[in-house]
């Protein structure tokens, strides 16, 4: 994998210039045990205005009952996330 300049949510890895990065991870279901990372990351994402409306990081319940149970995924190397995927519900109107 090659990450561009100021790649912000590695966690691990703050890059100056492109490097290549070996990462031996694994996609599986995200599992409520996982939250703790997960709400970690997310707060990461807040934080940058970026990748989200929301302003503050919810609880397991509120993020829970938000999105689509069959379809969460975690990329995780040994007990470390390195990131995380979801889909909520659409409105109808």
């Amino acid at each position: 994998l090659k990450y561009l300049t100021k790649v912000k949510y590695t966690r691990r890895y703050y890059l100056n210039e492109i490097q290549e990065a070996h990462m031996n991870y694994q996609i599986e279901p995200l599992q409520p045990e996982d939250w703790p990372q997960v709400r970690s990351i997310y707060a990461e994402s807040i934080s940058t205005g970026v990748s989200t409306f929301d302003t503050k990081t919810p609880n397991w319940k509120d993020w829970d009952s938000s999105r689509l149970p069959s379809c969460r995924f975690v990329a995780r190397d040994g007990k470390y996330i390195y990131g995380w995927v979801s889909l909520s519900p659409a409105s109808s109107t």
